[in-house]
């Protein structure tokens, strides 16, 4: 249970610090107060969602693993999203990503490959789920039968 708490807890967190930064970056923030900060969080993010994701399947037995899989494929699409609207050029600070664009779009493609694996794990889980839940005819006429 306390696994659940923290993985919770953590996905929580990383949506709420990508969504700040998200909503930052259609403001007209000064460059010199927050450019850096928000390189280093967005690559922070990256970082983030891959160790969560491997130390969910670690840890596939958990109590809510599939509802922490939806979460962090939740945060996951987020934060798509903002990587998404940095190379549109869809922020306050377009021209200074311009150096970062290549290494932004490396990092988007590798999203995307996680997003996919991410999507095949969740899958994979409501498939056992489901297999586990459900009782046999034997073993139903055993309970009715007490």
């Amino acid at each position: 249970m306390l696994q659940k708490i923290v993985f919770q807890d953590n996905i929580y967190h990383l949506c709420r610090s990508i969504d700040l930064v998200a909503e930052g970056l259609l403001l007209d923030l000064s460059r010199d107060y927050f450019l850096d900060k928000m390189i280093d969080d967005i690559l922070f993010f990256d970082v983030s969602i891959q160790k969560l994701y491997a130390h969910l399947r670690e840890n596939r037995l958990m109590s809510g693993f599939t509802e922490s899989l939806n979460a962090l494929h939740s945060c996951q699409a987020r934060y798509i999203n903002l990587l998404d609207s940095i190379l549109a050029g869809k922020t306050g600070i377009k021209a200074e990503f311009a150096p970062m664009l290549p290494k932004i779009q490396s990092i988007r493609n590798a999203q995307s490959v996680l997003r996919g694996e991410l999507a095949g794990t969740i899958q994979k889980s409501d498939k056992n789920a489901d297999s586990r839940d459900i009782v046999s005819s034997n073993e139903l006429s055993e309970l009715l039968n007490f």
